[in-house]
C-alpha cells in the first residue's frame, strides 16, 4: 500500500516498533486527538487502552508472524471516550508492526454505509486505479499493430473497452457522494443484469443461472456503470459462497415492490423505491451475527476477503437514493437492491 494511500486512509492506522508509535495516519491523529509528534515514541498501550489488551495481541501476532484480528474490543481514547472497535495487528517489513482500528457496533440489516468513510475509500481506490489503467491501455494500443490475427485484435479491443469502463467507474467513484450521482440516466436494469451474468458465466461456466424478470418493470433512475459494478459484486459474492456447493445456482430476478420509501439524508421526504433487484444463491447461508454487520467495510465471511465489495454495493444503492437488504437461511441467501424508477424525482 502506497504511503499516500495510508496517509489518506479513513481509518486509524499506526506503525509500531517494540510497541511504540513511529507513525500514525491523519485518521489516527484525529481519532485520538493527539498529533504524531505527541504520540511518537510512546507505547501504544499508553495512547489507547483496549480490552482485551493490545500488548497480548501484538505479542501473539509477532510470534505467529501473521495478521491477528480481534472483534468487538473496548477502546478508551486519550480524551476518555470509550468505543467498541475491531482491531487488526499485522507484521510489516523491517521488524515493524501495523495496527488498524475500525468502529464496530450493531447496524440494521438494511444499513447503508454510504457516509464519508466509504466516500473516502472510493476516492482513494479510484486514485490508485487510474495510473495503472492508463499504462495498460497504452500497452494494449501498442500491441494492436503487432498482433496479426483478427481474434487477437478483437481481444485487445475488448481489453481497451473494459479499461474505459473501469476508468469511467473510477471517475464516478471519486465524485459519488452521499446523495444522488451527478449522472442519472434511464437504465434498463434487465440489460445490466444480463450483461453482468454473461461476464461472470464466461469465466465460471459451471455456475447455473436462473433469470426471472418482471417485464413490466419501469426503467430505473441511475448510472449504468456503477449499477453494473454493484450487481457484479453481488454475483461474485454469491459465487464465492457457492465454492463448496455441489450444484451451485444463482438466481437473478426483479419485481415491482410497493410501500418502500428511502430515508432522505436531509430529513425531508424520501423517494419511493419500487424497483427490486434480487441476487439469490443456494449456498450455506450467512449467520445472524454477520448479517448485522455485513455492509460495513472490512467485514467479510471469507478468510481472505477484504470486506469492501458489499460496502461498495451499499454505497452505490444509497447514492441512487435506494437501499440494499439481505435475507439468509441455509440453502437460500438473497441480496436485494431497491431503486427509484426514472419517473421519481427527489422531493
Amino acid at each position: 500500500m502506497s504511503a499516500s494511500l495510508i496517509e489518506d486512509w479513513p481509518f486509524p492506522m499506526f506503525q509500531l516498533e517494540d510497541r511504540r508509535v513511529v507513525f500514525a495516519n491523519l485518521a489516527a491523529q484525529e481519532w485520538t486527538g493527539d498529533s504524531l509528534k505527541k504520540m511518537r515514541g510512546r507505547l501504544i498501550c499508553d495512547v489507547i487502552k483496549t480490552d482485551p489488551g493490545l500488548a497480548e495481541q501484538l505479542e501473539k501476532s509477532a510470534a505467529l508472524d501473521a495478521p491477528l484480528t480481534t472483534r468487538g474490543c473496548s477502546a478508551t481514547l486519550p480524551n476518555g471516550a470509550s468505543l467498541t472497535c475491531h482491531t487488526t495487528v499485522y507484521p510489516v517489513e523491517g521488524g515493524f508492526q501495523g495496527l488498524s482500528f475500525w468502529l464496530a457496533g450493531p447496524r440494521p440489516r438494511s444499513s447503508q454505509m454510504g457516509g464519508p468513510v466509504v466516500s473516502g475509500m472510493g476516492r482513494m481506490i479510484a486514485h490508485e486505479l487510474k495510473n495503472p489503467l492508463a499504462g495498460i491501455k497504452g500497452a494494449a494500443q501498442l500491441l494492436h499493430d503487432d498482433v496479426p490475427s483478427q481474434e487477437g485484435k478483437a481481444l485487445l479491443t475488448l481489453i481497451g473497452s473494459e479499461i474505459d469502463r473501469i476508468r469511467r467507474l473510477a471517475d464516478r467513484m471519486e465524485t459519488l457522494g452521499d446523495q444522488d450521482p451527478d449522472h442519472l440516466d434511464s437504465v434498463n436494469i434487465h440489460t445490466v443484469l444480463r450483461s453482468a451474468r454473461r461476464i461472470v458465466q464466461s469465466a465460471e461456466p459451471r455456475l447455473i443461472f436462473t433469470e426471472r424478470y418482471d417485464p413490466s418493470l419501469p426503467h430505473a433512475a441511475g448510472d449504468a456503470d456503477t449499477l453494473m459494478q454493484a450487481i457484479l459484486n453481488l454475483i461474485r459474492n454469491a459465487q464465492d459462497a457457492l465454492s463448496e456447493t455441489e450444484n451451485p445456482e444463482i438466481e437473478l430476478s426483479t419485481s415491482f415492490r410497493t410501500g418502500v420509501t428511502g430515508v432522505a439524508e436531509d430529513g425531508g421526504q424520501g423517494r419511493h423505491l419500487p424497483i427490486q433487484i434480487n441476487v439469490t444463491d443456494n449456498g450455506p447461508g450467512i449467520s445472524d451475527d454477520f448479517q448485522d454487520h455485513i455492509f460495513q467495510p472490512f467485514v467479510s465471511t471469507k478468510p481472505d476477503g477484504q470486506g469492501l465489495g458489499l460496502a461498495l454495493v451499499s454505497k452505490v444503492a444509497k447514492a441512487h437514493g435506494g437501499l440494499v437488504e439481505v435475507r439468509s437461511r441455509p440453502g437460500r441467501t438473497t441480496f436485494s437492491i431497491l431503486l427509484p424508477d426514472n419517473t421519481e424525482t427527489a422531493s
